[in-house]
């Protein structure tokens, strides 16, 4: 970068001055943030880092885009355990290859992310990189005291759900590539695939739901794909998942697209991931009035399967064409391909 840092840094943060109150002591522009955890409330933290070329593309993801989701990752974490983000702290690293006005748009994509969930940007870091862009999110929040929920709380008899729709991201991405390849335009029946990759929606209501109805078990988010999410919840439950194949939530457009292309659309509503989803388990008694909340939100919740048994060995199967088959372990994994 050409620039001065600290201007650039100054530049890119604006937004954030004047942010202090409302639990916030110290905001941007110090050597730390400073702030107070709500009463009753316990902090959850989490941080996720998107590596070009390894998460994004340039040609396929706008700056704005690149910035917005990797927020949005994190927003999905501390939904995925009931809990509410407050504070964001963004460190990047520019390489080279990206200008002034590229970077700006990035930070422009965090703020939209954090306006829309109430979410303050405090802090973080800029520095220079040598060859991709590297992006990492750090976000703290609250949720009530002892009750956060975890992966590890899958009990016997309690049904299998999964919130929204999933696959459509990683179709998303399929299109987007194809129109690389190709030259060819989006057409506007498949416009929600593109969206759904680019900038999809952190289950913040969906978490809320669930931790007040206090049905529900295990649960986790969909981004490294479902069956990912499945092996997951009954690895650290330690339970035998079976799920359904033709319960599983596709959404007309995936559907559409998967048959045009000659694709499954089940492979990338498994294995696709970035989906954001929540997936989980609660109790088998409580399904019907959840259905309800959750139809009243606006937010489709669909039943997958069931908690079969408690095992030392953890397993995940799939009830596909009347054949119960092991689900494979399989998902993005940035050390090794499929498992």
């Amino acid at each position: 970068m050409a620039h001065d840092e600290f201007s650039l840094i100054r530049q890119w943060t604006r937004r954030s001055d004047g942010q202090e109150g409302d639990g916030l002591t110290v905001g941007i522009g110090d050597d730390a943030a400073v702030f107070t955890p709500t009463p009753a409330m316990e902090v959850v933290a989490c941080c996720d880092a998107m590596v070009e070329t390894v998460h994004f593309l340039k040609e396929t993801m706008h700056p704005s885009d690149i910035g917005y989701k990797a927020v949005i990752s994190n927003i999905s974490d501390i939904a995925a355990m009931g809990g509410l983000a407050r504070y964001a702290l963004v460190s990047i690293a520019v390489s080279p290859n990206w200008s002034a006005t590229q970077t700006s748009q990035i930070y422009d994509g965090i703020y939209e992310a954090c306006e829309e969930y109430d979410v303050r940007l405090i802090g973080g870091d800029t520095v220079s990189a040598p060859d991709a862009l590297h992006l990492s999110v750090t976000v703290l929040g609250e949720v009530e005291k002892g009750r956060a929920i975890r992966r590890s709380q899958a009990q016997v008899g309690q049904a299998v759900f999964v919130t929204g729709y999933v696959g459509s991201s990683a179709a998303g991405l399929h299109l987007l590539l194809q129109q690389k390849n190709t030259g060819e335009g989006i057409p506007n029946q498949f416009q929600q695939l593109i969206q759904a990759h680019q900038r999809p929606t952190a289950q913040v209501t969906a978490g809320r739901l669930l931790l007040t109805s206090q049905a529900c078990g295990a649960l986790n988010d969909v981004s490294d794909g479902l069956a990912s999410e499945l092996w997951e919840i009954a690895e650290a439950s330690r339970v035998e998942l079976c799920v359904d194949a033709s319960l599983i939530p596709i959404s007309e457009e995936l559907s559409s697209y998967a048959e045009q292309v000659g694709k499954d659309p089940l492979d990338w509503a498994f294995y696709g991931g970035e989906d954001y989803q929540l997936v989980g388990t609660v109790d088998a008694v409580y399904v019907d009035t959840l259905k309800e909340q959750f139809a009243a939100a606006g937010i489709p919740f669909s039943v997958i399967g069931r908690v079969e048994s408690s095992a030392a060995e953890a397993s995940v199967t799939c009830k596909r064409e009347g054949r119960q088959m092991p689900l494979p372990k399989a998902g993005f994994n940035h050390f090794g391909q499929r498992e």
